[in-house]
């Protein structure tokens, strides 16, 4: 299984959409060559931004830097959203995979600076909302939570608008049946768009630690008046699929690192050894690194410590950023010379003493000794 891994940052003083690039168009096929891709999310401190994702039978999964999932939405009818990432919350990876039982899925990502709100709604006092409508779910301490029912009518597709900011909520979609199509936890996202198929939703926020009043938005339009393009497969989707599905890397050193990303500035991931094969999925831009299929995943490899083989034209190109690490600095710290002062406890000072009165005593008698042999001289010269 492969993996590609993209580093996004998101800036809000971007006016501007910013493409995440992926093989030779912005739309990334997910299949047996690369079922997922990883997207890297850092934001500007106190600042909040917006990953805006189109897919097609793709699961999204965002976690923070515990690798703690603070969103999740793994369902067929959702085909684009947004989320609004809250501000420092700290780094985020964005995963992106095949549903189960699906050969291949398609996505886009690109950054916002902030969340889309497209198309006139009406406010209403209800806890049923419908197409171009609008409700206000007040929340404090003392009612943290609440729900309002979505009708989207058929056939079209509709777009459900929830934002949350301060209320570091927990907040779920489900359907008519209860089957959850997306939930976020611990506050880390504070507003999402969903568009989704026709039918009956429930949306459900819960906030956390409330000790302000905070105001919950609920908003649902139709998918066209949104401006949502569904998501078409790429033509050549089958090409690129089978392209690189002959080339192999053969690791050529002893043991090679297998880490995140393109470049020695990436963590270690796992490890691989003399003649251990890795099917390729893809290449840097500077095309010295591969992503490889791994027993647990996917990583990068270096071309520099494997042999590539098989056929490797048209490998897919990922717009990874090349990070490498820093020489560690070699610091030479000269010891000094240690002092070693000895304190004198009150038993050794009555041992110095009564030492220092017999020396005393002892140059005494010496000094008699010494009077009295000079008498005895002076006598005998008498």
């Amino acid at each position: 299984m492969k993996r590609s891994f993209i580093a996004l940052l998101v800036l809000m003083l971007s006016s501007l959409a910013l493409p995440v690039l992926a093989q030779e168009s912005d739309v990334i096929t997910l299949n047996d060559a690369m079922p997922a891709v990883d997207v890297v999310v850092t934001l500007l401190p106190d600042t909040t931004g917006t990953i805006a994702l189109t897919i097609d039978s793709a699961a999204v999964t965002l976690t923070d830097e515990t690798n703690t999932a603070v969103f999740n939405a793994a369902d067929p009818r959702l085909h684009a959203l947004e989320l609004n990432i809250a501000p420092n919350r700290g780094t985020h990876t964005l995963t992106v995979e095949r549903l189960p039982g699906a050969a291949e899925a398609y996505v886009r990502i690109i950054s916002l600076p902030e969340l889309s709100l497209s198309g006139r709604t009406n406010l209403v006092q209800s806890d049923q909302l419908s197409l171009n409508q609008e409700v206000w779910l007040p929340l404090d301490a003392a009612n943290p939570g609440d729900s309002v029912m979505v009708n989207l009518p058929g056939p079209a597709t509709g777009l459900i608008t929830a934002t949350f900011p301060g209320a570091n909520a927990t907040t779920q979609l489900v359907d008519a049946q209860g089957l959850v199509v997306a939930s976020s936890y611990n506050g880390h996202v504070d507003g999402m768009n969903m568009v989704v198929d026709s039918g009956d939703y429930n949306f459900t926020v819960l906030g956390n630690n409330l000790t302000d009043r905070v105001v919950t938005g609920v908003r649902a339009i139709p998918a066209a008046e949104s401006g949502f393009v569904a998501l078409e497969a790429p033509v050549d989707a089958g090409i690129a699929a089978s392209s690189g599905g002959d080339c192999t890397a053969s690791v050529m050193v002893s043991s090679a690192n297998l880490r995140s990303g393109p470049g020695t500035g990436y963590s270690v991931t796992e490890y691989g050894y003399r003649d251990d094969v890795y099917p390729i999925g893809g290449t840097n831009p500077e095309h010295n690194w591969v992503v490889v299929a791994t027993n647990s995943g996917s990583a990068w490899l270096s071309d520099s410590v494997a042999q590539l083989n098989g056929t490797c034209d048209g490998l897919a190109v990922f717009n990874v950023p090349l990070r490498e690490a820093q020489p560690a600095p070699v610091i030479v710290v000269t010891p000094q010379p240690e002092v070693i002062v000895q304190s004198v406890s009150s038993g050794s000072s009555s041992s110095q003493v009564s030492s220092s009165r017999r020396s005393n005593d002892d140059d005494d008698e010496r000094e008699d000794r010494d009077e009295g042999g000079e008498r005895e001289e002076r006598d005998d010269d008498d």
